[in-house]
């Protein structure tokens, strides 16, 4: 593994569309979606962060650091990301952020694999593709890219993640599922349904 990479997995949102409940601990067969998650991203080897901005003391017992946002507002996935980045904002070495979301439980580790494999990272962000469409919830960044984030989340009341991208440079990791349930977000009661029923 010749890059360092942080993995780095987003809970805070609000989960609106799923009545305000925590995704992350939505059951699929007695395991939660973050449990799923962390089982599947543990065998890669890599530190693991998790943004928590609710319910912190339920994600203590999984042994993985936990960081709230570091700019209050819940200024989206991107305030998710850049508090994760902040710890290593004095790091002279060339850290690589993998963003994931709590509510995509199954993902495929080609992923990885894809993004380790390209030979000269010369972009400060690689955006995910899955059977041809844009997915920025998985997607990689260079710590190079922290300060320009930190002087755009204090500025703005949230910011898209594609429209960030595009100004510090990206390219897309093009991705092929396995399965139907890999990288599927699930925002709603009708989206949890159809996993259940599938899974």
């Amino acid at each position: 593994m010749s890059d360092l990479i942080v993995i780095s997995i987003l809970t805070g949102g609000k989960s609106s569309r799923m009545n305000f409940q925590n995704k992350s601990f939505l059951k699929i067969h007695n395991k939660t979606f973050i449990e799923l998650l962390l089982d599947q991203l543990k065998i890669l080897g890599y530190e693991i962060i998790i943004n928590v901005n609710d319910d912190e003391e339920k994600y203590l017992k999984f042994g993985f650091e936990i960081v709230a946002d570091k700019i209050k507002g819940r200024k989206g996935p991107l305030a998710g990301l850049h508090s994760i980045m902040s710890l290593y904002k004095q790091t002279k070495k060339n850290i690589w952020f993998a963003m994931l979301p709590t509510d995509a439980p199954l993902i495929n580790l080609n992923l990885f694999k894809e993004f380790e494999n390209i030979p000269t990272k010369n972009k400060n962000s690689y955006i995910s593709k899955i059977d041809g469409k844009t997915e920025p919830m998985f997607s990689f960044w260079s710590i190079n890219s922290f300060e320009k984030l930190d002087r755009i989340l204090n500025l703005n009341d949230g910011y898209k993640i594609m429209k960030f991208a595009e100004e510090i440079g990206f390219e897309f990791l093009n991705i092929e599922k396995e399965n139907k349930l890999e990288f599927f977000n699930i925002n709603d009661i009708e989206d949890y349904n159809f996993f259940k029923s599938s899974y």
